[in-house]
């Protein structure tokens, strides 16, 4: 069976079934490596994952509006000295209420939490906006590097937990395997390259089954007509 379909039918349905790969294989952490040591150090446990991903949403919201609030007013050469600084200061209230809801965690996380300040996903964010730029798509794409960045969190911080401890969120589940090593950052590593493999080849299988699918409603149609 021939595929007979035109260019732009082609690009509108893989527009519409590419929600998985845009979410994880091109989210920044997949296709750009922003803030991939945050994600392969810290991602070893559920708590971890919530202290990171709480954390990072509210330095990259709140440096983004700041800079969509203020980039018509400084120089651009000022961007990379001031935004730090937002960053850093919304870090500090962050990581002081993150501790008190999860004091053990952020004793772990140590340093990172700190470094979360100057984080590349969000620097690159606020230095990338201009006064011409409309405000609901920087906001759009403010919420689509967080959820990528999230849902790769979580997603690691999850099998890392359960096949490295047998828990979940602290709590002991059942499971058949234990590996040793799963906390170590090598196997971050490679556990987030099989992931972004794996999401990789679904999208594409995705894709795939849906231009068949309008291929056989065509043909189905066609046939109808004659």
């Amino acid at each position: 069976m021939k595929l007979n379909l035109k260019p732009s039918e082609i690009k509108r349905y893989r527009k519409k079934h590419k929600l998985l790969s845009s979410r994880v294989w091109k989210n920044p952490v997949g296709a750009l490596g922003l803030d991939l040591p945050f994600l392969i150090v810290t991602s070893i446990s559920l708590q971890a994952a919530t202290t990171i991903s709480t954390q990072m949403a509210m330095i990259h919201f709140g440096t983004v509006i700041t800079a969509i609030a203020l980039c018509r007013f400084i120089p651009r050469w000022s961007r990379v000295l001031i935004y730090p600084l937002v960053s850093t200061l919304i870090m500090l209230v962050a990581g002081r209420w993150l501790g008190g809801i999860f004091p053990m965690v952020s004793e772990m996380m140590g340093m990172y939490i700190y470094l979360m300040a100057v984080n590349s996903m969000t620097f690159a964010a606020a230095v990338s906006i201009e006064s011409r730029d409309k405000i609901y798509p920087v906001v759009a794409r403010a919420v689509k590097s967080v959820a990528g960045f999230v849902i790769a969190m979580f997603v690691v911080s999850l099998m890392r937990e359960y096949l490295g401890s047998g828990a979940a969120w602290g709590r002991a589940m059942p499971h058949l395997i234990s590996l040793d090593g799963v906390h170590v950052p090598f196997f971050g590593f490679i556990l987030l390259g099989f992931l972004l493999a794996g999401t990789r080849l679904l999208s594409k299988v995705s894709q795939g089954a849906a231009l068949i699918e309008q291929a056989r409603r065509d043909e189905i149609y066609a046939e109808m007509d004659m």
